[in-house]
């Protein structure tokens, strides 16, 4: 029986057609396409064909020929559509056909010249020519290519591949007909040359999908050629790209997409364009920022729910139920931080976002020197109110475990009032980092000159660190006399019991300067320019993560202290050992090191006090314990013990599945919580922190005389 169908082929924006009989081969309609597609050579292109459910099978060899014809003998179609993709630059094709391809030339009487081409390029060195690079948007030609094409995404989805294919094929489409219902483009040149492709898509009621009616996908205006500009190139079609790469990289700039989509699309895009379409992706994988603050009631809930012994605390102004401030503590970090280093380090930072606010933090030290959070909140600003509420929730975790903690922080004044009205009396360090750079502000160098400011700082460390009232003292009138009235005035203010180790009143195991909240703000600063919840949601990710991986890491340890401490442990061993030890009663001993000094072991005292400031074993410890043949781990505290650092990551941060969000009831009864009254002021938003006076900035070089001062721009050096 014969069988005749009529195949419609198309290449880029060509389409013929042409009949296959039952005698037709492989070879028959290579020879054809190649003879009627200019620029079409044998080996650099591969062949698919559509038939309803089944949109790209392989048509490469006779066998994929017949079962073509047979399914299309069955299923009664007349006619199949034959899309003809390029192999992006490879000049071989692992096809049965491709063997074919001098067979064919001498068949028409011609000789083949591939080898010709191959060994000019092989001499022509760097004058040869250049293959095209395989570019992501090559699939896009086949975006639209059949009636009856469905796209399941509705309107959306066929616009954005309809774009895409214009910009692949090479040509700009203009909207007759623009609707949810209904989409008709024409080609822009149809007015000027008449061009005649059309294509007209609809909505099927029943499915709800989109539906190509009918195409006309051939052009009869002049030729076309890809470039790398082109109108049908909008934020829109931005926005599909870099989605997953916004949700996996929130930070990712407006310069970086567009370098990236120069390398992998070949496409040059506007500022704008990555900009906005950057905006367009964060409004798809985060959502709307003024809804994300009426989702915290249902977080709130979820929290409690998933993460037993948590405290998640949402508070609202009365009557407007408009936003004010969010803390949540998860059960496991409560769990575990009594078995952390009685420690917190407290400090906020600001939001990025289009609410702005403020990130509150308390985070604490783990037995391995890393830092461990415990709770965070966002508020509307740092203000003695909130920092008073946040510490409220704090004082409701800290005090039922029964110890005192050492705070650190900077000298906020709103922090300051709120710490002396909730913990009255409990240590509290000021930042050493943060205190010396106050002072280094009252030296500026260009006043004072580097020297005077580097003498000052040197002065008012030795007072820092200090570890007798006689060293402090001696240092400090040297500081004054140095300094003269600045220096006064500074030191008026300055309560010697929150810095000065001489002073301080209770255990700051060797810590000085705030630096631990400065690493949690560094480790969630990808989320601070995200929406309120995803915010939130993405650090307890990543703290559920943190916390995994540490679990795994220490059920591996085999030493009885955690690695870093074990390793000072060992250090102090050996740099005490040509040291001479001397009884003196069962616990005091006398070391003869450079000077000597007394180790009491029972009251774990050495006079050099280091082993009371560092709450750890100093070199003059270690040896007395050695020499008395004791265990020096019974003289290490608790904390820094392996099995206390694995009983701090005992107790997981359990997942918060959002599959269920918004079937429920939640937040009905509250009502609509309402985001933050915020300003925007003029200018560009800040992204980027203020630096204090005397911070580190580095100096301006020039690229082309490599002189500081300067730049290229402004060079004028002769070269």
């Amino acid at each position: 029986m014969e069988v005749c169908v009529i195949a419609k082929c198309t290449y880029k924006s060509e389409t013929i057609m042409f009949s296959v009989s039952s005698e037709s081969s492989m070879v028959d309609i290579l020879k054809t396409l190649c003879l009627r597609f200019r620029g079409l050579q044998l080996g650099c292109f591969t062949l698919r064909y559509s038939v309803p459910s089944y949109p790209s099978c392989f048509l490469e060899t006779d066998s994929d020929l017949d079962l073509m014809r047979t399914f299309l003998l069955i299923s009664n179609e007349k006619t199949v559509d034959i899309l003809v993709k390029d192999l992006c630059g490879i000049s071989e094709y692992s096809g049965d056909f491709c063997v074919n391809k001098e067979l064919i030339a001498c068949e028409k009487g011609e000789s083949s010249c591939s080898s010709t081409v191959e060994d000019r390029n092989e001499f022509l060195g760097r004058s040869k020519r250049a293959s095209a690079k395989p570019l992501l948007s090559n699939e896009w030609e086949t975006y639209i290519h059949h009636v009856g094409q469905k796209f399941d995404g509705g309107a959306e989805e066929f616009r954005l591949k309809l774009c895409k294919y214009a910009l692949e094929v090479g040509f700009n489409f203009l909207y007759a007909g623009n609707d949810k219902k209904w989409v008709v483009a024409i080609c822009s040149n149809k007015k000027l040359e008449g061009c005649s492709w059309r294509v007209y898509a609809s909505r099927c009621e029943a499915t709800g999908s989109f539906v190509i009616r009918t195409l006309n996908n051939v052009h009869t205006c002049a030729g076309r050629i890809r470039e790398s500009k082109s109108k049908m190139m909008r934020s829109r079609v931005v926005s599909s790209l870099i989605v997953d790469r916004i949700r996996a990289k929130p930070e990712l700039k407006p310069v970086e997409i567009i370098h990236e989509f120069k390398d992998y699309y070949g496409i040059d895009i506007s500022y704008y364009h990555a900009w906005f379409g950057k905006e367009l992706a964060k409004l798809d994988v985060h959502g709307d920022e003024s809804k994300s603050f009426n989702e915290l009631v249902w977080y709130t809930d979820a929290v409690k729910e998933t993460n037993t012994g948590s405290l998640c605390t949402l508070d609202c102004e009365a009557g407007i139920n408009r936003f004010r401030r969010f803390f949540v503590s998860f059960g496991g970090c409560i769990a575990g931080f009594q078995y952390c280093i009685p420690l917190l380090f407290i400090d906020a930072t600001f939001l990025k976002s289009k609410y702005k606010g403020q990130l509150l933090c308390a985070s604490g030290k783990n037995g391995n020197q890393g830092f461990y959070p415990l709770a965070f909140g966002v508020v509307d600003s740092e203000t003695e109110e909130n920092w008073t509420w946040f510490l409220q929730h704090l004082a409701s975790i800290l005090l039922p475990m029964g110890r005192v903690v050492t705070f650190f922080s900077d000298r906020n004044q709103g922090l300051l009032n709120a710490m002396g009205f909730v913990f009255p009396g409990w240590p509290h360090s000021y930042c050493y980092y943060h205190l010396k750079q106050n002072l280094i502000s009252k030296y500026p160098k260009l006043g004072y000159g580097k020297l005077l400011q580097d003498r000052v700082i040197n002065l008012f460390s030795r007072c820092a660190y200090a570890v007798t009232e006689e060293e402090f003292k001696v240092a400090m009138e040297e500081l004054v006399i140095v300094g003269s009235s600045k220096v006064k005035a500074f030191i008026s203010d300055l309560s010697r019991d929150h810095y000065a180790n001489a002073f301080f009143k209770g255990m700051r195991y060797g810590e000085m300067a705030n630096s631990l909240a400065e690493s949690f703000n560094n480790w969630v600063g990808v989320f601070r320019d995200l929406p309120v919840l995803p915010l939130i949601e993405g650090i307890r990710q990543k703290l559920m993560v943190l916390n995994s991986q540490r679990r795994f890491e220490a059920e591996k340890w085999t030493t009885v202290l955690c690695p870093e401490m074990e390793t000072r442990l060992c250090e102090n061993a050996e740099a005490g050992r040509t040291w001479a030890v001397r009884r003196s009663n069962s616990t005091v001993f006398e070391v003869f090191a450079d000077y000597s000094v007394m180790v009491d072991l029972e009251q774990r005292t050495c006079s050099c006090r280091l082993w009371q400031i560092d709450g750890f074993p100093c070199t003059h410890a270690v040896a007395a314990i050695l020499a008395k043949r004791d265990s020096v781990y019974d003289y290490v505290e608790c904390y820094y013990k392996t099995d206390f650092f694995r009983k701090a990551y005992e107790s997981p941060i359990f997942p918060i599945p959002d599959i269920g969000k918004g079937l429920g009831s939640n937040g009905s009864a509250a009502g609509v919580v309402l985001p933050p009254i915020t300003k925007r002021p003029a200018g560009r938003p800040p992204t980027k922190r203020i630096k204090v006076f005397g911070e580190f900035k580095r100096p301006l070089k020039c690229s082309r005389c490599s002189v500081a001062g300067h730049n290229r721009k402004t060079c004028k050096a002769i070269i």
